[in-house]
């Protein structure tokens, strides 16, 4: 499939890296100068384009027209919908996807035409009420015939990643931190985000990098006893 991945940063390393697996041809639109040299840099079998994807010069100088899906990932929700409603009614794109932080807005941008909004708030919260993972240091949840791997790690006082900010903590390719679990509250976090002990946090990884992950999280394998 031809695909369009527009904004986001860690979690398009991720998805991008994902996709790619999967030979499906990729189209990255960025406003990040930095990021799109990193892409070209990683990458050289994927298309990057410097630009803002809510911009429709920008989106049609990319070549989306046609495209089987877009999947937005900007930090604001209206800037997600937008992309979205664009693709879809200026460049006949077949399917959206976008993330959202507001987990209200999942319905309703469903009602204005994004074929899926997910909020990673609400699906993180629900996989890990359902299923009970408190207790473990790691749990792993494989998916997509195990290419991709969902771990919980409670974070001790002894871990490395204590008072790391997530930018600055050295994750293998193809790891991101996904949610943080702090007391009763459940967030999604950014590259600013600190680590602090008792936390427990959602990491999705393959599972090539889970090891060097858990490592860097939590140190050595003493830790995990």
């Amino acid at each position: 499939m031809k695909i369009v991945v527009a904004g986001g940063r860690d979690e398009a390393d991720f998805l991008i890296g994902l996709l790619l697996m999967g030979k499906h041809k990729l189209i990255t639109v960025n406003e990040d100068m930095n990021y799109c040299e990193h892409l070209a840099a990683v990458h050289d079998d994927i298309s990057v384009i410097y630009g803002d994807p809510c911009k429709e010069y920008v989106m049609e100088d990319a070549g989306i027209r046609g495209c089987d899906i877009v999947i937005a990932l900007r930090e604001k929700d209206a800037d997600n919908l937008e992309i979205c409603q664009m693709a879809k009614r200026l460049f006949a794109v077949k399917k959206t996807v976008c993330t959202v932080r507001n987990p209200k807005n999942v319905e309703i941008f469903e009602l204005l035409g994004v074929d899926r909004a997910i909020s990673a708030t609400y699906m993180l919260a629900h996989y890990i009420e359902q299923a009970s993972v408190v207790e473990d240091l790691v749990k792993v949840m494989p998916l997509e015939n195990q290419r991709v791997l969902v771990n919980e790690i409670r974070v001790m006082s002894d871990c490395p990643a204590v008072g790391q900010k997530i930018a600055d903590m050295r994750l293998p390719f193809n790891t991101i931190i996904s949610c943080i679990i702090r007391d009763a509250e459940v967030t999604v976090p950014n590259g600013q985000s600190k680590i602090m002990a008792g936390d427990r946090l959602v990491v999705m990884t393959t599972p090539e990098s889970q090891k060097e992950a858990v490592k860097a999280i939590i140190g050595s394998e003493e830790n995990e006893k």
